[in-house]
């Protein structure tokens, strides 16, 4: 089995309780790269091990910013990260590192193509992010259609993925205007339509990795042009 961790957030197993450095809209390491985000969650999670005692909020406590948050007080726990905890358990482990609400930039998507090509035949994938609705959704659909591009339509897939996780992410009916959150939506409408079509020409991301591919879109429109 092999866990995708699509957390741009630093994040790490602490007691037993998966804890997160939160700040709002999850953005704490936002333009950050892959190496500065896991330096910045190596350098956090040894700084809590030098703690007496670690206190962990409750998440939708703290989203909701509510005045006396629910709490646990640990003492010297046990903490790992979250790649130490599924290598101990005896899976592989991949880590990209996306932003929370927003379409995966090029190097991420090249390197889960990486992965979708390196999986052994018969091999689970396990995706998750924060909650497991937005990113976890956005790239168990983008699994789904390298494999089904070239026989089911965009609709049909992401309708399926619905019924089996109703998450906003893939929701784009839903109206989040009242969020501030059209944009972000509309960032990963895009993405998902324009990822079906680089499936359908390049099925189980064969031959073209991701970026290869929208360069080649981009050369071929340039080319188009100077024909005129």
């Amino acid at each position: 089995m092999i866990v995708l961790d699509v957390r741009e957030e630093s994040h790490a197993i602490v007691g037993g309780y998966p804890g997160t450095w939160r700040v709002p809209n999850n953005w704490a390491n936002v333009g950050k790269s892959r190496e500065e985000v896991l330096t910045d969650e190596h350098e956090r999670i040894n700084a809590l091990k030098e703690q007496e005692t670690v206190q962990i909020l409750h998440r939708k406590d703290v989203k909701n910013n509510v005045e006396n948050p629910r709490a646990v007080t640990l003492t010297r726990p046990p903490i790992f990260s979250e790649e130490e905890l599924v290598k101990m358990a005896g899976a592989r482990y991949m880590r990209l590192t996306v932003t929370d609400h927003l379409g995966p930039r090029a190097e991420d998507v090249d390197a889960f193509i990486a992965m979708e090509r390196d999986m052994e035949i018969h091999e689970k994938l396990h995706v998750h992010c924060g909650v497991g609705q937005g990113r976890t959704g956005i790239f168990i659909a983008m699994h789904d259609i390298l494999h089904n591009a070239t026989m089911v339509s965009l609709d049909d897939i992401i309708n399926r993925q619905l019924a089996f996780n109703p998450g906003r992410a893939l929701d784009f009916h839903k109206d989040v205007a009242h969020e501030g959150r059209s944009n972000f939506r509309n960032d990963r409408l895009e993405f998902i339509a324009l990822f079906y079509q680089y499936a359908n020409s390049n099925p189980k991301g064969q031959p073209l990795l991701w970026s290869e591919w929208l360069k080649s879109q981009h050369e071929g429109r340039q080319d188009s042009y100077k024909n005129i």
